[in-house]
């Protein structure tokens, strides 16, 4: 832990000297899972994110209440567009609407990328279901791309989560289309 510390904060050190940096000399990240093609599907999927993540440059936490977006380091289109695609792509193929709101898509000051919000679903038969999301992924190397592809494994997990959830309320119906067909044979 005591190693650890002096790492991380040279490393903090260094994201944030590059966050300041002049804007020439600009390198455009995309998510890797962004790349995917989203399935057709009849998913009215929809995502917010929080006003200081709604600009180009990648955001860093640099202490408890601060954030830095980066001048050179920037998301080459909007961070939104790819969280919907990545998503889409990831996500079972279902029927209703899915409403997510990010709330936190950046680095921290530990060295971690962090991915927090909620979700809301509701299924075309009224079914619902949701919950909230905090993922961290720690640094493996220094720099803004090891970060973005930190960011992107903290997502494809939410992803993940979502999925399950989604699958196993898929699941349900048929038991409980069972259930109310028994009860109405009374």
């Amino acid at each position: 832990m005591a190693t650890r510390f002096p790492l991380l904060l040279l490393m903090l050190l260094a994201l944030t000297a590059c966050a300041q940096a002049p804007a020439t000399g600009e390198r455009h990240y995309l998510l890797p899972a962004a790349r995917l093609a989203a399935q057709q599907q009849p998913l009215d999927l929809r995502i917010r994110v929080a006003g200081y993540l709604d600009q180009a440059g990648v955001v860093l936490e640099t202490g408890p209440a601060t954030l830095t977006s980066a001048r050179s380091h920037r998301w080459a289109e909007p961070l939104k567009e790819q969280l919907e695609r990545a998503l889409a792509a990831a996500l079972p193929k279902t029927d209703g609407a899915l409403r997510v709101t990010v709330t936190r898509f950046q680095g921290t000051a530990d060295g971690d990328a962090r991915v927090s919000g909620e979700w809301r679903f509701r299924g075309a038969d009224g079914g619902r279901v949701g919950g909230a999301f905090d993922k961290q992924q720690a640094l493996e190397r220094d720099g803004y791309e090891e970060l973005v592809l930190r960011l992107d494994a903290a997502w494809m997990e939410v992803a993940g989560d979502i999925g399950r959830r989604l699958a196993a309320l898929e699941k349900r119906k048929p038991a409980e289309t069972e259930l109310d067909d028994r009860d109405d044979r009374d």
